[in-house]
């Protein structure tokens, strides 16, 4: 074999057994990876929400790194003593957004949201929409007494429900049967609480609830408070509306302006000022004394002196010569 064909074999051979090793290598990389696993703290059954947990509801799972929540936990005893802000279904990895603040005691104030209060209305079985209202859901809120146009006012809109009762469990104990109560407790802001409390006030406690679907539209709220304003704004009359009488103002008209030219003609000791007016008038006047306003002169008034407010105009004499 010619050493010029030996070569690039050889060097071929080479690369591709460096290129073989590369891969296993990868290989054997990605599987010591998915062989890395992690105990996670899971549910180990149902847990309620406002509800104190304890050992007995938590178990461990193993599982990989990058299936790990972010907030989770890997130590069951971090967890016994706390409080669930909701409730929790079985089997699902606790988090940090599922607990209330450490520290926080079983009970509705561990489900209220930051910001927020909660406030309770009197329902019945018929204003409470036949009891399916149940908590986490959505909800507007009217009141029935009618306004002049004979239609029932909205108080607030997409509102969530905190607690049903003394409940705060989404379903009856089948899982599947609504509870009639005769409270449900909002989650609101504080300037909602005082919008609410005087709704109530006026229509003497008489509030319906009308709950909303799952499928609402999220800006839904924000039209309807706009829809609301719009229709609470005052009406325009087709009518004119006459115009306001305003006193006549006399304005002082400026005069038109003249054009003039001053001449000073000087004879010895005599001293004058001609004043050639546009339209061929020839005004004389003494020059040692400045000209009236019209011609250029100062503001003049009787008491200050100065020249005469009227003018004789004598003809113009030529110099004999």
């Amino acid at each position: 074999m010619k050493p010029k064909t030996l070569i690039p074999l050889v060097v071929g051979l080479g690369v591709g057994f460096f290129a073989i090793k590369m891969g296993i290598d990868m290989v054997k990389k990605a599987k010591g990876s998915q062989e890395e696993t992690f105990k996670v703290v899971v549910s180990a059954k149902s847990i309620e929400a406002a509800q104190r947990i304890t050992e007995v509801m938590l178990t461990t799972r193993e599982s990989s790194k990058s299936l790990m929540p972010r907030d989770g936990f890997m130590d069951v005893s971090s967890l016994v003593g706390r409080v669930t802000k909701m409730p929790v279904a079985p089997g699902v990895p606790i988090t940090k957004a599922m607990l209330a603040p450490p520290g926080s005691e079983p009970g509705l104030a561990a489900t209220i949201p930051a910001g927020y209060r909660a406030a309770s209305v009197k329902v019945t079985e018929e204003s409470a929409v036949a009891g399916f209202i149940m908590p986490s859901s959505r909800v507007d809120v009217y009141s029935a007494e009618r306004d002049q146009d004979g239609k029932c006012r909205l108080i607030l809109s997409d509102v969530e429900v905190g607690a049903v009762g003394q409940s705060m469990s989404q379903m009856g104990p089948d899982g599947k049967t609504a509870k009639v109560s005769k409270s449900v407790t909002l989650f609101l802001l504080p300037e909602q609480v005082q919008t609410l409390n005087a709704a109530m006030a006026q229509s003497r406690g008489n509030i319906r609830l009308a709950m909303r679907g799952h499928e609402d539209d999220p800006g839904e709220s924000k039209l309807a408070g706009l829809f609301k304003k719009l229709m609470s704004a005052p009406t325009v009359s087709d009518e004119p509306t006459p115009a306001p009488t305003v006193a006549p103002v006399q304005v002082a008209r400026a005069a038109p302006k003249q054009t003039y030219h001053v001449v000073d003609v000087r004879r010895g000791d005599e001293h004058q000022k001609l004043v050639f007016e546009e339209n061929g008038t020839v005004r004389t006047f003494d020059g040692d004394k400045p000209l009236p306003p019209q011609f250029g002169g100062p503001a003049w008034t009787p008491t200050q002196g100065g020249p005469e407010p009227t003018v004789n105009e004598p003809e113009l004499e030529l110099p004999e010569e």
